[in-house]
C-alpha cells in the first residue's frame, strides 16, 4: 500500500501540518520580536553569501568581499532560490522549512516499514512528528533542517540498496549524500566510511554487489559532485580544500575552555579569540589565515586537553539528550527576553541546563515535556535498535555507524548544542517505533481478554 494511502499517517501529517501551521501564524503575526526570532548568531554567515550570489552572481565570506570557504554553498543557494521565487529570506525559509520537516516523515515511514513493516513505520512517523527539535529548527536560519531532509532520504536510498542492491539506488544515495555535504560540511567524512563498510559488507557476502560498481556508482559520483567545489576554491583562492571552517574551529572552539579559566562569559571568550588574530587577517590569503589558525589553536590544545577531555561525557549528553531549549523557549516566550542576547546561551558548553530560562512554572513544564520527549526517543532508540539487529544486521550495522558518526562529530571536543542531533535524530525516531510497535504488541497478547472487552464494548457504542 502506498504510504499516501495509510490512514493513520495521513492523520499524523495532516496533525502536524496543522500544528505547524498555527505556530506559523501565531509566530508570525503576535511573536514580539518579529522575524529575530529566526536569527542566531551563525545566520549572517549563510544570509550574506545568499545576497552576494543574487546581487552580484558570487557567494562571498560574510561581510567582505573575499570569495567565501567558512561556510559551504548548499544552504546560501538554498536562502537565494527562496527569496529569488518569495522575495523575502526570513519568514519565507521558516515557512519553507516547517514544509521540509512535515515532508521528512516521507522517508523515515518509508525506511522504517522496510526495515520493520508498516506498524513501526506508524509510530516512527509519530516520533518524528513530535520531535520538539525538528518543530524548532523549522524556525531558524541555519542548515539542520534541509540538511536533516536530504539526509533522511539518503538513509532510506541506502536501506533499499542493501535489501536489493541496484546501481540506480547506490547513485541515488550517493546524490543525496553529496548534497548534504554541501549543506553541512559534517558529512564530508561520513562519505568515507559509508564507502567502508559498503565494501566491507561486499567483502563479507551481506551484499552481492562487485566492488568496482561500488567505486562507480557511489564513490566516484561523490568524488565529482563534492570535488567540484574544491576545484572552485583552488581557482579562486588556492586552498584546495573543501572548507576552511575545520581550522576555523579547530582556534574558536578553544573559548569554552578560556571562559573557564579566566571565569568570563563565552561570548567574551569568543570576542578575545577573534581579537587575538594578527592586525588586517580577513584580508589574509586562505592559506595563511589556515596556517595562523593552527598554530595559535596548537598550544591552546595542548593546554586545554585534560579539560576538554573531561568535559566530553557532559557534550555528548547534552548532544544526546538536549531538547534545544534554549531556542524553543525563545520561540515561545520571547517576549520576556526581547532585550536580552541569546548568544551567550547558544555558545554556552560549561552548563547542562541553562537555569536562566526556567523561572516561571510554564516554562518548566515545556523543558519536562521537551526533556521528556527527547529521552523516550532515545532510550526506545536503543531498545529499537537492540530489536531490529535481530533481523537486520548489515542495515542497523550502517545506521548505527551513521549515528555514532554524527554523534561523536557533534559533540567530542566540539562543545554540544542538542542541533547537532538533527542530523540522526530521525534514525533514533525510527528506531523508537520499532521498540513501540513490539512492546505494544506484547503488552495486546499479555492482555487479550482486556483487548476483546474494549473492542466490543466499542462496537456496542
Amino acid at each position: 500500500m502506498p504510504f499516501y494511502k495509510d490512514r493513520v499517517f495521513q492523520g499524523i501529517f495532516i496533525a502536524l501540518a496543522l500544528l505547524k501551521t498555527a505556530a506559523f501564524l501565531l509566530i508570525y503575526f503576535f511573536h514580539p520580536l518579529q522575524e529575530a526570532v529566526l536569527a542566531f548568531p551563525d545566520s549572517l554567515t549563510y544570509v550574506y553569501p545568499a545576497q552576494t550570489l543574487l546581487q552580484y552572481g558570487a557567494l562571498w565570506e560574510a561581510v567582505s568581499s573575499n570569495p567565501m570557504l567558512l561556510r559551504t554553498p548548499g544552504y546560501p543557494i538554498f536562502l537565494a532560490g527562496i527569496q529569488l521565487l518569495f522575495g523575502n529570506l526570513t519568514w519565507a525559509v521558516a515557512a519553507v522549512q516547517n514544509l521540509l520537516s512535515l515532508l521528512l516523515l516521507i522517508p523515515v515511514y518509508l525506511t522504517a516499514r522496510r526495515l520493520d513493516g508498516q506498524t513501526t513505520a506508524r509510530w516512527a512517523a509519530g516520533f518524528c512528528a513530535a520531535s520538539v527539535l525538528y518543530f524548532s529548527l523549522s524556525f531558524a536560519v541555519l542548515t539542520e533542517t534541509l540538511c536533516a531532509f536530504l539526509l533522511a532520504w539518503f538513509i532510506y536510498a541506502i536501506v533499499c540498496f542493501l535489501q536489493q542492491p541496484k546501481p540506480s539506488r547506490l547513485l541515488g544515495a550517493a546524490v543525496l549524500l553529496g548534497l548534504s555535504v554541501y549543506v553541512r560540511p559534517a558529512a564530508y567524512y561520513f562519505m568515507i566510511a559509508a564507502t567502508v563498510m559498503l565494501v566491507c559488507f561486499n567483502a563479507g557476502r551481506k551484499i552481492r554487489f562487485p566492488v568496482r560498481k561500488i567505486l562507480l556508482f557511489f564513490l566516484l559520483p561523490l568524488f565529482i559532485l563534492v570535488g567540484a567545489w574544491q576545484i572552485r576554491n583552488r581557482v579562486q583562492t588556492g586552498f584546495s580544500g573543501f572548507t576552511t571552517v575545520g581550522a576555523y574551529n579547530l582556534y574558536m572552539w578553544n573559548e569554552d575552555y578560556l571562559a573557564k579559566k579566566f571565569s568570563i562569559p563565552v561570548s567574551q571568550a569568543h570576542t578575545a579569540l577573534e581579537q587575538a588574530l594578527p592586525p588586517g587577517f580577513p584580508a589574509l590569503e586562505p592559506k595563511e589565515q589556515l596556517r595562523i589558525y593552527k598554530a595559535m589553536a596548537r598550544p591552546l590544545i595542548q593546554e586545554s586537553f585534560l579539560y576538554k577531555l573531561s568535559r566530553a561525557p557532559l557534550w555528548a549528553a547534552k548532544t544526546l539528550f538536549g531538547a534545544n531549549f534554549v531556542h524553543l523557549s525563545r520561540l515561545l516566550y520571547g517576549g520576556r527576553y526581547a532585550a536580552e542576547t541569546i548568544d551567550d546561551e547558544m555558545l554556552n558548553h560549561t552548563s547542562a541546563v541553562h537555569n536562566r530560562w526556567l523561572k516561571t512554572l510554564p516554562e518548566k513544564l515545556l523543558f519536562l515535556s521537551s526533556a521528556g520527549q527527547v529521552l523516550l526517543t532515545v532510550i526506545l532508540g536503543i531498545i529499537g535498535f537492540c530489536w531490529l539487529w535481530k533481523k537486520r544486521q548489515t542495515e542497523i550495522f550502517f545506521l548505527l555507524v551513521y549515528c555514532l558518526y554524527f554523534w561523536g562529530i557533534g559533540s567530542t571536543f566540539f562543545g554540544a548544542y542538542a542541533r547537532f542531533r538533527a542530523p540522526f535524530e530521525f534514525v533514533l525516531c525510527i528506531a523508537a517505533g520499532t521498540a513501540a510497535a513490539h512492546i505494544t504488541s506484547f503488552l495486546k497478547k499479555q492482555f487479550p481478554r482486556r483487548n476483546k472487552t474494549s473492542r466490543a464494548y466499542a462496537r456496542e457504542l
